[in-house]
């Protein structure tokens, strides 16, 4: 006959509170890159708006132009200061950027990152 624990380990439990400590961790790391994704992709957006303006700076004004990014601004929830595009137009070239400040909210942690998104183009 066979003794029992000759051939059977004691099982303490702690694989299964491995399990769930991992899983909290995977847990915090999808909850921060969903908020990050969406300020970054924000920032991405607004700049290639702007360098999409500059391809068209031939044919649109630069009211037009501080018009339509503002309103992009707006349509990616974008902070109000983002809204003040500074547009500056030479013989040969034109360059079109903003300041702003995004906040980064988790839990227990904030930090303010300053952005400078902007274009640049010679024609």
């Amino acid at each position: 006959m066979v003794k029992p624990g000759s051939h059977m380990r004691l099982r303490r439990g702690a694989g299964r509170l491995g399990c769930l400590f991992q899983l909290a961790i995977v847990a915090c790391v999808i909850y921060v890159g969903y908020v990050v994704f969406d300020d970054v992709t924000a920032y991405y957006r607004y700049s290639d708006a702007m360098k999409q303006e500059t391809r068209f700076a031939a044919t649109r004004s630069d009211a037009e132009m501080s018009r339509r990014l503002r309103a992009f601004s707006d349509s990616v929830k974008l902070p109000p200061s983002a809204r003040e595009v500074k547009i500056v137009r030479d013989e040969r070239r034109i360059r079109i950027w903003t300041e702003y400040d995004a906040k980064l909210r988790l839990p227990f942690y904030e930090r303010t990152f300053h952005l400078r998104p902007s274009a640049e183009k010679t024609f």
